[in-house]
């Protein structure tokens, strides 16, 4: 899936997470959430967060590949693993959303994902080609129910400087 597409799945997920738990859908956390969504990728040096931190993305392509340990679900215990100590609570929730959406996203995709690296099985259903016609009408649907469900496009906005500002 294109980046743009995470953001959108990675922020839709978030806000029904935090609704079912009865918290405040906050710019803050749908900006973790996107974040979260795009981390997966640092595998792949032309990914949006890829060309970002390039002296991550580079070596790690290098010695794993593309969807490979980052696609997995040991990926996300490792995220969570490392920012439960660090005194970041606020962050692990929409971080790990939004990193789960990701693995769900692509699950949609042709290629899959290895869900339990190191195991070279692949888990998927192969409903979309990146970048068709098939992923943004999945996207634009899933964005106009969030949409309607929530009915907050200021927070949306919101959320998107809350985004960019985390990415400075």
């Amino acid at each position: 899936m294109m980046a743009v597409s995470h953001v959108v799945v990675g922020g839709a997920l978030w806000s029904l997470a935090a609704t079912a738990a009865q918290q405040p859908i906050a710019p803050a956390g749908l900006g973790l959430a996107a974040l979260g969504a795009l981390l997966p990728d640092i595998d792949h040096p032309q990914s949006w967060v890829g060309k970002r931190l390039a002296v991550i993305s580079v070596p790690l392509a290098g010695v794993i590949g593309h969807r490979g340990v980052t696609h997995s679900l040991i990926a996300v215990l490792a995220l969570l693993a490392f920012l439960a100590p660090a005194g970041l609570d606020h962050a692990v929730a929409p971080l790990a959303v939004g990193y789960l959406s990701h693995l769900l996203a692509d699950a949609l995709t042709l290629s899959g994902v290895p869900l339990l690296w190191p195991s070279r099985r692949i888990y998927g259903l192969p409903l979309i080609r990146t970048g068709s016609l098939a992923e943004i009408g999945l996207v634009g649907a899933l964005t106009a129910l969030v949409g309607w469900a929530f009915g907050d496009v200021a927070t949306l906005k919101q959320a998107a400087r809350e985004l960019n500002r985390l990415l400075r």
